[in-house]
């Protein structure tokens, strides 16, 4: 005998499977940032990872580059930190990673990413090992590359049409060169390697993104945008609004450089990729000139937030956001 299902019902299961292919890292950050006083001052970054599998911690040590390009020193950051796994059994949390090393930005953008290592604890009957980060990144070069420029350029046609008037052309770019971020400790999960990317513009306080990444032998290619904005009626708070999208028929290849949240309504038609909401609670401003211009900047930060991935296998939403806290003086400082 056949039954018919209420339409109800439908919306139940197909909600119930929508769930089940989402996959959501929790995301803190707490920044204190004294360098925007005094450049000789190192700004810390404690970051907070969580998920259903793991929980890590990220800290992030950073000093500004400072002095002249023969002379001085290059801007750099000390990344230390550790990973638990939970026991699906009981949620027992099990000590497994070890992060150590960190990253140095020579004068001309260059990063290279095999100088952040992890170490693998045993468990159970895994044994100890040990694996690093890998590729590099280009960090608010001068010259960007002819990706990342194409990119900016895309970006600044797009203004000039929407807005009257271009008044800020400042960009900052990150180049991700298969920049490999490893397992988080899971035998199952082997981590990711990223390429493309990342403009962020001073006249929309957006970062526009263009990113591949390679997980377990499959490629997701991203693209969207993550925009800063004033947080609306409360005081001294602002958010990160990510939006990245997988290629669908729907929204054209420049397009979904564009795309906004939608609100509810992405609760019943949510697109494939990633997407996320980082809500900043600011303190102690100062005034900073950043490329010949004075920005008001907020040297205490408290942040969270979650990120989700829909029909994206969590390692690659993981990998993600472990991207962002690292580059936490990128995305949350000067």
């Amino acid at each position: 005998m056949i039954r018919l299902l209420s339409s109800a019902t439908v919306l139940v299961l197909l909600l119930a499977g929508s769930a089940a292919a989402a996959e959501t890292i929790n995301f803190t950050m707490k920044a204190a940032m004294p360098s925007l006083r005094d450049e000789t001052l190192k700004d810390t970054f404690t970051v907070g990872l969580a998920d259903k599998q793991v929980e890590t911690t990220l800290n992030i040590t950073c000093q500004a580059a400072v002095g002249g390009i023969i002379s001085g020193q290059n801007e750099s950051c000390a990344v230390t930190g550790n990973g638990a796994l939970i026991n699906p059994a009981n949620g027992q949390k099990l000590q497994r990673t070890q992060y150590a090393g960190g990253w140095v930005v020579k004068s001309d953008g260059f990063t290279d990413g095999a100088t952040m290592a992890v170490n693998y604890l045993a468990l159970g009957k895994v044994p100890a090992s040990n694996g690093r980060f890998g590729g590099t990144m280009m960090l608010k070069p001068e010259n960007p590359s002819t990706t990342a420029s194409l990119l900016r350029d895309t970006i600044l046609k797009k203004i000039r049409v929407s807005e009257s008037g271009l008044i800020d052309e400042r960009v900052d770019t990150v180049q991700f060169n298969n920049f490999t971020v490893p397992s988080a400790g899971l035998p199952s999960d082997k981590g990711c390697v990223w390429n493309g990317d990342m403009v962020y513009s001073y006249q929309t306080e957006s970062w526009f993104i263009e990113i591949t990444a390679k997980c377990a032998g499959k490629e997701y290619p991203l693209k969207g945008n993550m925009p800063f904005t004033a947080t609306p009626n409360v005081g001294n708070q602002n958010q990160y609004d990510l939006t990245l999208t997988l290629p669908s028929a729907d929204i054209g290849s420049d397009d979904a450089l564009f795309t906004q949240p939608t609100g509810d309504a992405d609760l019943f038609a949510a697109a494939d990729g990633i997407s996320g909401q980082i809500i900043m609670k600011e303190s102690s401003y100062v005034d900073v000139e950043v490329d010949g211009q004075i920005d008001k900047l907020a040297s205490q930060i408290d942040a969270e937030g979650a990120l989700t991935g829909q029909n994206i296998p969590i390692e690659t939403v993981r990998s993600f956001s472990t991207i962002i806290g690292i580059l936490s003086r990128t995305f949350f400082g000067a």
